[in-house]
């Protein structure tokens, strides 16, 4: 609240344009703290800092924060490796190829090898300093190189930045080319920090008077203030949940002045992928039935295919996105090709969500095996041999409008309204309608076993209506609405896997992150393997559990061969985000998460998942861990998180407290 971004020190000298030195100093404080109060204090000033001295930075700034040049539903790529990393380097210091192998192996990050190795060049002509904006450029420079020489033309200007680049400068430089800003801070914690500096915009640039005597009415302010800066910054998460492209955002808010008034022009947009929403995981038929207690639901088959977002204009030109916003349009041109066909009269623009599977020309959903043998590259519909059909299940978008505020029920009517059937290439969800009491029971508890036996993975279960008004204050599902809500985990959908109703123990999607070496007949091998939770809240992978069955000896081969570093996934030393006391033999990044399975959860005294949320200095583990595949479709960030694993604790002791009454129950029938 006292910090003044007008007088900071340094900034007559930047004539508009912000110094990339700024942004790696920042980089450099945030990546050496832990507590996330004083990053996000660090992030936000810094924003503040460029908002008010060089304003045209301020987009460029957030993408380098980011992580990231461009939304990833446009595919830009660096497409930075080893080999040009090895070459530019070698350009701009004297350091030779087995010397730059030695400091990799010494440090195991590419930003440390690039700031050793040119740590001892000494320049005569003193280089211009690089600009955040010549950064940014030259980094787009770089993702749009492509076809023959494009190896020698992406290392000519990867060098050209470094040797620009003066000592942190180049430590940073290099990991936003390898993707790995190393800082702690990725999408939440910009979105917060920016959200806070629209707080303080229009004070920073003289529109309302508060700095002058704001430390005599930090007192009196910060209950007003602490409002604000959680309103501001619920609404850019919002926003950014709708439309998660800065490149329209971050102009909005700059001549808006306030994140409010952003979300009137922020919304749902035909072609921009909003972030999807999520089920909860519930631990059985019961325990959904509980949570959902006198409110009508809809039961819908779960399918072992691939979750996608349909987008169609009011032109007919056709989108289709991944769960994590990849642009798959090119992938699957038999659905472009159908998809006009499906529309009903009157019907223009939609966002609708759905999920492709494999089926054969008799109308039977294929294994997703089978769907991920397609190719995924140069696919024509003369090539296509894995034949493939898209199940609706949501509506978003309609004809210019938003229906995000619709319950379940209403979008799903408009779904089944104004789209209709193509046989074996468009259809809707199996689905059946019961509400949450002892009646249906028996007949959710029948969907749910037809599901399981057509090879589903289970049911997912979502309300249809918002909650009546009539419903007693203490009900527990009262506060659930039926609204979509994109980027949001909430109990108003919740999935219920065969995994948990069955008893064979907790499915997890966790993060391989070390590994110990194998001996006997694993030798030359990994094993066991380190796994982890993702925690959201501090953007960490806590461990979990070490893994060292259900693996084959091809995927022991594979996993050598991924894990190796020569494609730089293999670290000398843990990333700063891993929380773990134990110490494998060898550290991985993390880049990969793999479904497991276990026999119950524990508290553990080594592993740190979900650590503080049960007891205070211990993590939950997986007993028993069993690898069952690795999940393509999910990145890190979409691992289990460390609040569900402690979730699934609770409702596993429940469980165990109810069997245990059972089973002395029946012993006193049988005495």
């Amino acid at each position: 609240m006292v910090f003044d971004p007008q007088q900071f020190p340094g900034t007559g000298q930047w004539h508009g344009r912000a110094p990339y030195s700024f942004l790696a100093s920042v980089f450099s404080m945030v990546s050496s703290i832990s507590a996330r109060t004083v990053m996000l204090n660090i992030m936000c000033n810094m924003l503040r800092v460029i908002i008010v001295h060089s304003p045209q930075d301020i987009l460029p700034a957030i993408w380098l924060c980011s992580n990231a040049i461009a939304p990833s539903f446009e595919g830009l790529e660096l497409g930075i490796g080893p080999q040009i990393l090895s070459k530019a380097l070698r350009g701009v210091s004297s350091v030779n190829q087995t010397k730059l192998r030695k400091l990799y192996e010494r440090y195991g990050d590419w930003g440390d090898v690039a700031f050793a190795a040119k740590a001892s060049v000494r320049t005569i002509v003193k280089p211009k300093p690089l600009t955040v904006r010549e950064v940014f450029q030259t980094l787009h420079a770089i993702a749009g190189v492509k076809g023959k020489g494009g190896v020698d033309t992406k290392a000519g200007l990867v060098r050209r930045l470094l040797l620009s680049a003066v000592g942190e400068e180049v430590r940073f430089i290099v990991r936003t080319l390898v993707a790995h800003l190393r800082i702690g801070a990725v999408r939440t914690t910009v979105l917060i920090a920016l959200a806070r500096a629209c707080v303080f915009m229009q004070s920073d640039v003289g529109q309302w008077p508060i700095s002058g005597d704001l430390v005599r009415q930090v007192d009196d302010s910060k209950d007003v203030l602490a409002t604000k800066l959680k309103q501001a910054e619920n609404g850019l998460k919002e926003c950014f949940a709708q439309c998660p492209d800065w490149n329209l955002i971050v102009p909005w808010l700059m001549e808006c002045k306030d994140v409010s008034r952003v979300f009137e022009r922020c919304g749902i947009t035909v072609g921009v992928p909003l972030r999807p929403m999520l089920g909860q995981i519930t631990r059985d038929l019961t325990d959904m039935f509980i949570k959902l207690k006198d409110r009508d639901f809809a039961c819908e088959y779960k399918y072992d295919g691939q979750r996608a977002q349909i987008h169609m204009d009011n032109q007919g030109r056709v989108k289709l996105f991944s769960r994590h916003l990849e642009d798959m349009t090119d992938k699957y041109p038999d659905i472009v090709e159908v998809l006009p066909r499906i529309r009903s009269e009157g019907t223009t623009s939609f966002i609708m969500d759905g999920e492709i599977v494999a089926m054969n020309s008799e109308g039977e959903i294929q294994p997703f095996q089978t769907l991920s043998n397609r190719a995924r590259k140069n696919v024509t519909l003369d090539t296509i041999v894995v034949p493939v059909c898209v199940l609706a299940f949501d509506l978003m978008y309609l004809n210019n409008e938003s229906l995000l505020q619709l319950s379940f029920r209403e979008r799903r009517t408009l779904l089944k309204e104004r789209f209709v059937r193509v046989k074996h290439r468009f259809d809707f969800v199996k689905s059946m309608d019961a509400t949450g009491i002892t009646t249906d029971q028996d007949k959710v508890q029948a969907f749910f076993k037809a599901s399981i036996g057509s090879g589903g993975e289970g049911i997912m279960v979502k309300l249809l209506d918002h909650p009546p008004k009539s419903l007693e204050p203490s009900a527990r599902a009262k506060g659930l609405l039926s609204t979509y809500e994109p980027d949001k985990r909430v109990e108003s959908w919740l999935k219920v896997k065969k995994d948990y109703v069955e008893g064979v123990g907790d499915s997890l999607d966790l993060v391989p992150i070390g590994a110990w070496y194998g001996s006997g007949r694993k030798a030359g091998w990994y094993s066991p393997i380190l796994l982890a939770c993702y925690n959201p809240e501090n953007e960490t992978l806590e461990s979990v559990c070490k893994c060292m069955s259900g693996f084959s000896d091809k995927f022991y081969k594979e996993m050598k061969d991924y894990y190796s570093e020569e494609n730089l996934r293999v670290l000398n030393t843990p990333r700063h985000d891993y929380v773990t006391d134990l110490q494998p033999n060898v550290w991985f990044d993390a880049c990969q998460v793999w479904e497991i399975k276990g026999a119950d959860i524990t508290v553990s005294p080594v592993h740190k998942g979900a650590i503080g949320r049960i007891e205070e200095d211990r993590g939950l583990s997986l007993r028993f861990p069993r690898f069952i595949r690795v999940r393509d479709d999910k990145p890190t960030e979409e691992a289990t998180t460390s609040e569900l694993l402690a979730t699934l604790y609770l409702q596993q002791q429940v469980r165990e407290v109810a069997e245990e009454e059972n089973e002395e129950e029946q012993e006193e029938q049988d005495d």
